[in-house]
């Protein structure tokens, strides 16, 4: 009697389509809720790239919620900007790109981010990177950099991320500053936790106004931007921010920068230099408290407006 062998189905998974057409996000389903012909690719001068990756935390979990709960929280802003008078969202129109599949590690995630921000560079366009853990900044500050060689990075953080490594990873959250010095100097703000020996690159310095001292405004300030490139990239870790302002992070150090001084620093980056490129990271959604997710997609529509106003006007 013969044995009869039971047929196993195997089942690849299909690699996800990094094309901008295949990630463009058609109809109402955008980013501040805004009319679909002003979400289009070809319309839109700022695009989202959304990455939900939390694979690397290693304490308060959950960033992989970040992007949606901001997206959210988005269709509740109102997009005219108090400090501006104007309605950039409106003006300059906002292309919203389906999530990533971030199932994978952090070194294959910043690939992927890096093969769509490059088209979103190229098309003359700027990249929003929605995360998820800060791992993923690298790819985008890649595509930037490609395109500025220039390029230098304005850091908001509480931590300063230029381990080398950490738990045997080179894209990791502890890790973040450390990848993207490789390619550019860094200006960070907000720091409040580190290790007593980060360098940094000697040819790409990175120069660290910690909060203990700078945590209101002051000389300082321009201090900061001027030690920045002419096109810069902002990489915002919402825990550089004091966790009155963003509570539901992964690792909410006290003692972070007010939202206005953070907006401040902002805001004179733009007046004086051109910023090409940012990302908002580490938001951790809790049940039941929207505060951090609304903070952070007023936060995208604030750097849209200083944008709007100082850098597209001035862009070479």
């Amino acid at each position: 009697m013969k044995t009869k062998t039971a047929k196993t189905k195997t089942s690849k998974v299909k690699a996800q389509d990094l094309s901008i057409a295949a990630l463009e996000v058609k109809g109402e389903n955008n980013y501040f809720a805004i009319e679909p012909d002003l979400a289009s690719f070809k319309r839109a001068k700022f695009v989202v790239i959304q990455a939900p990756f939390d694979k690397t935390v290693t304490y308060g979990g959950g960033t992989g919620g970040g992007p949606a709960a901001i997206w959210n929280a988005s269709q509740q802003v109102e997009l005219f900007d108090e400090q501006t008078g104007e309605e950039p969202i409106l003006q300059h129109g906002v292309c919203t790109l389906k999530p990533l599949n971030c199932d994978c590690d952090g070194e294959e995630i910043n690939r992927r981010i890096y093969e769509v921000a490059k088209q979103v560079v190229k098309a003359g366009k700027i990249p929003i990177l929605i995360g998820g853990e800060h791992t993923v900044s690298f790819g985008a500050v890649k595509a930037c950099w490609e395109k500025y060689p220039d390029l230098s990075i304005l850091h908001f953080d509480a931590h300063s991320d230029l381990r080398d490594e950490y738990h045997g990873q080179k894209f990791n959250h502890a890790t973040a500053a450390a990848r993207m010095n490789e390619l550019a100097p860094i200006v960070q703000c907000g720091i409040r936790s580190r290790e007593a020996y980060e360098p940094g690159a000697k040819e790409r310095p990175v120069t660290v106004y910690h909060a203990f001292k700078y945590n209101q405004s002051g000389p300082w300030v321009d201090e900061a931007v001027g030690k920045l490139s002419r096109n810069v990239y902002l990489t915002i870790d919402v825990d550089g921010f004091d966790p009155s302002v963003f509570p539901a992070t992964g690792t909410p150090e006290p003692g972070g920068l007010t939202w206005w001084l953070g907006l401040e620093i902002i805001e004179r980056a733009a007046k004086s230099r051109n910023i090409v490129g940012f990302d908002v990271v580490e938001v951790a959604p809790v049940k039941g408290n929207h505060v951090t997710e609304f903070a952070a997609a007023r936060l995208v529509g604030k750097v849209i407006a200083y944008i709007a106003r100082y850098c597209l006007s001035n862009r070479a």
